[in-house]
Order: structure tokens, then C-alpha cells, then sequence
């Protein structure tokens, strides 16, 4: 896991307690990431994540798969429920989990079922870029870009969403009224987020890691069951 400078926590946490008059609104990161998604039509990728919810902490890597316009699939690595995978039901609130070793015998719920999220209630909602992105736009006017890190050899820039009066659809329970800033890191080159952190005051305490992108490769509907 990458871990960010303490000079970078100090300016995200002053951030959160800037005025809106004085953020700016220029976000061509944040432009060049629409850009580069308005072609997409499926995709997946790995996500390394990490939670943090009061004294217990979590880290897992993630296998999601998405198809336009409601196809989902996400599987878990490792970490907790280790070898378990969920599928969104056609785009709808519930969804079918099962683990890999064992496909016959199936668990139907909520996207929001404690058993089939995660420590702080991310799940298949979460994970998909368009949710994010439709999110983040939809608040456009708070938008703030300053220089990110490099991650893997790759030079980003922040894109910061202060959660002053902001809720979001895919937000999990946890984070609703809770979270105080939304930070993705957008490739320079590329223009799509490898980094995505969620703070309460100045503590991180979402981490997602976004690697291994496949774009447009045709995924079907058995790919996503």
C-alpha cells in the first residue's frame, strides 16, 4: 500500500474547512477521466483495499467486472470472505453471492447486506467507476484538483470532493453524514483513477488501490455470473 505524506493529510484536512468561495473549480483531471470513460462499455479491474472503522481495520483484494448498463460481478481474493463472489441482479438492489469452490449453493440479499460488504459496508455499488464518476460530477462546483502522487511510476493529480452537505448513492451506511472529503488520483498519462481514499477529519479511512484495468475487452453475461 502507498502511504501519503503527512503535508498532503494537513492540506486535505484545510480543505475540508475552506470556504466554497475560495476552492477553485478547474478540474481537467476530472475532465480527461470523463473523457477517457464515455468510451467504455465493460471493464475490469483489481482493487487493493483498506477500511478502517473504529479499532478494527480491514484489507482485501478485490476482483470487479462491470458491463454497461447494470452487469456486476465482484470477487473477493483474499481477505475477509476470501474465495466468495457477488453478482448484481440486473441492475437492481439485491444480489446473488457464492463461493467459487462450492457455485451450487447461493445466498440472495441486499447490495447492502452486512454479510456481503465490507467492514465499513462497501460493496458491489461502491466499486463501480460509474457510480464514482456520476457522483463527483454531480458536484461539479466543489471540485478542487491539486498534484497527486506517483503511483506505480505513474504521475496523478488529485481530484478532492469535499462531503460538506454530499451523500451519494453508493455511499454505505457508515460513511453517510460521516466521511468529510472523497479524494481520486487521476493518471496523468491515461486518465483513469488508480487511487481512490475517503477521510473523516484527517484520517484515511477507505484506501482503494485500482490496478490491472481492462478496458472494452467484450465481456458477456457469462463472464458476470
Amino acid at each position: 500500500m502507498i502511504r501519503r505524506s503527512v503535508l498532503f493529510g494537513a492540506l486535505a484536512f484545510a480543505l475540508v474547512l475552506a470556504p466554497a468561495s475560495a476552492r477553485r473549480e478547474s478540474t481537467p483531471a476530472f475532465d480527461h477521466l470523463e473523457t477517457t470513460w464515455s468510451t467504455v462499455t465493460d471493464y475490469s479491474m483489481t482493487i487493493d483495499a483498506h477500511e478502517v472503522l473504529g479499532d478494527d481495520s480491514a484489507d482485501n483484494e478485490l476482483h470487479y467486472a462491470f458491463k454497461r448498463p447494470d452487469r456486476a460481478r465482484l470477487d473477493v481474493i483474499s481477505g475477509h470472505q476470501s474465495g466468495s463472489t457477488v453478482v448484481l441482479d440486473d441492475g437492481g438492489d439485491t444480489v446473488t453471492a457464492y463461493m467459487r469452490a462450492f457455485p451450487l449453493f447461493k445466498k440472495h440479499g441486499s447490495v447492502r447486506d452486512k454479510d456481503l460488504t465490507s467492514l465499513r459496508g462497501n460493496g458491489i455499488l461502491m466499486s463501480n467507476i460509474d457510480n464514482l464518476i456520476a457522483c463527483f460530477g454531480a458536484h461539479r462546483r466543489e471540485l478542487h484538483q491539486v498534484a497527486g502522487p506517483v503511483v506505480e511510476g505513474e504521475p496523478t493529480d488529485e481530484v478532492l470532493l469535499p462531503y460538506e452537505h454530499v451523500t451519494c448513492d453508493a455511499d454505505p451506511d457508515a460513511d453517510r453524514g460521516i466521511v468529510t472529503l472523497d479524494a481520486i488520483d487521476v493518471a496523468r498519462d491515461t486518465g483513469l483513477i488508480v487511487m481512490r481514499k475517503r477521510y473523516v477529519g484527517a484520517e484515511v479511512v477507505e484506501r482503494w488501490e485500482i490496478s490491472d484495468y481492462k478496458l472494452n475487452s467484450g465481456l458477456g453475461d457469462d463472464d458476470l455470473s
